[in-house]
């Protein structure tokens, strides 16, 4: 039985078009000119007889043949990387370095990496935890996750999502110091921690008891701290519910109050324009935005 295969080549011109919508960033992740992706992409469409692209103003927009293409050729080809890391991999590994904050990485990050380790076995994952915002221009990372929109040129956004702030302690805290009112938080110890040092603040005054409470309490310089300390009956901390969805789902900390505010800053995904070009790249891209969502649909 004779295949009906389109030229390879010029599949994998279209599918880096088709990610970017633009011959001209395909081009340059190629390392080819623009003529040549456009020469290719035609090619393509000759073979299979429509049109994939058609002209939007100075650029170029996927038609509905092209959006169901380039699908199909991106389930293609990361089922052929991941074959070909799966038997080529023992002997050839590859790299992903992910920056991201250090709060991210331990409470929501890490507990879940495996997951994804599973569909990349010869991949090494490096986490790089850091506050401070990384300059990808002088760092060998690929991909980064941030709070707050990110300031540097050369960088491709996914918004990965929002967060919502509520108290947080653990249960037997929460009981026995009768938490049932945003007033009851007077007798507690509130815990703040210094990068996300505005959360207290606007819940406190969302809950009108802005002007008898904030001030006191005890601070640390990472987040994580802060729900250690919570989670060991401490005090109560601000939290972030997306980020602490497992710690609240096995019981560690409960909500005891039912008032919930949004983060200031959305939480997003950022790409350098040197790696997005990437495969492994894309689908931890597309993984971590379906993993987030599944806490979203939650309620959460």
């Amino acid at each position: 039985m004779t295949r009906l295969v389109p030229p390879l080549k010029a599949v994998r011109y279209f599918e880096l078009a088709a990610e970017f919508e633009s011959f001209s960033r395909a081009a340059e992740a190629l390392r080819v000119s623009k003529g040549a992706v456009s020469q290719q992409v035609t090619k393509l469409e000759l073979f299979l007889g429509v049109s994939l692209f058609r002209r939007a103003g100075r650029g170029v927009a996927l038609t509905d043949a092209g959006r169901r293409y380039h699908s199909a050729a991106r389930n293609a080809f990361n089922i052929l990387e991941t074959e070909t890391e799966r038997i080529a991999g023992a002997r050839r590994r590859g790299q992903l370095k992910v920056t991201v904050l250090p709060a991210f990485a331990s409470l929501w990050l890490v507990p879940r990496l495996p997951t994804f380790q599973k569909s990349a076995a010869h991949l090494d994952i490096v986490i790089s935890a850091e506050a401070e915002v990384v300059d990808f221009a002088k760092s060998d990372a690929h991909i980064g996750i941030r709070y707050g929109t990110p300031s540097q040129s050369g960088l491709q956004e996914t918004l990965l999502g929002q967060d919502r702030l509520t108290p947080v302690c653990a249960p037997g805290y929460a009981q026995s110091h009768e938490i049932r009112t945003a007033e009851d938080l007077a007798r507690c110890v509130l815990l703040h921690d210094t990068f996300w040092s505005s959360d207290w603040p606007r819940w406190l005054a969302a809950a009108g008891v802005a002007d008898r409470l904030g001030g006191d309490g005890q601070f640390f310089t990472h987040y994580s701290l802060a729900i250690d300390t919570a989670r060991a009956g401490g005090g109560v901390a601000m939290g972030h519910r997306l980020l602490l969805r497992d710690a609240i789902d096995r019981g560690d900390l409960v909500c005891p109050l039912a008032l919930s505010i949004s983060t200031l800053d959305p939480y997003l995904i950022v790409v350098p324009d040197n790696a997005a070009h990437l495969d492994v790249v894309k689908r931890f891209r597309n993984w971590l935005v379906e993993s987030f969502a599944a806490g979203e649909d939650n309620g959460l």
